[in-house]
């Protein structure tokens, strides 16, 4: 279920352009660009081959963040799935509108993540 607007603790802010992607850990086999972020969670696209049945049906999940201009790397990052509807294509599948709720955050990833906000954001999604 989408988790609307209204419930969310934080607001939404939306990443310089191509600035950043997420990837998920341990495999490294998901990686796509963040559509919008905050305190709470975040939103992103990801691609994976389509012959490749990798779904995202855990419902709790490690990932990174990394700034594409190497500026900016957060690892293992516990998440809880919030959202997640599939669209195919003949070669690639993508994940258009996923969402995630930061949970469990170490005081010093916090940090990170705020640091993010600050420096890798132009303005609310």
């Amino acid at each position: 279920m989408l988790v609307s607007h209204e419930q969310r603790q934080y607001e939404r802010l939306e990443p310089s352009q191509g600035s950043a992607l997420v990837v998920f850990r341990p495999d490294f086999s998901k990686i796509g660009p963040i559509n919008d972020i905050s305190r709470g969670g975040l939103g992103f696209n990801y691609l994976h081959p389509a012959d490749n049945e990798i779904p995202v049906a855990e419902t709790s999940h490690i990932i990174d963040i990394i700034a594409s201009n190497n500026t900016f790397n957060l690892s293992n990052i516990p998440c809880r799935l919030v959202y997640d509807a599939e669209t195919d294509n003949d070669q690639m599948t993508l994940m258009p509108d996923l969402a995630n709720r930061l949970c469990g955050l170490k005081e010093e990833q916090e940090k990170q993540i705020n640091l993010f906000l600050e420096k890798h954001t132009v303005g609310t999604a």
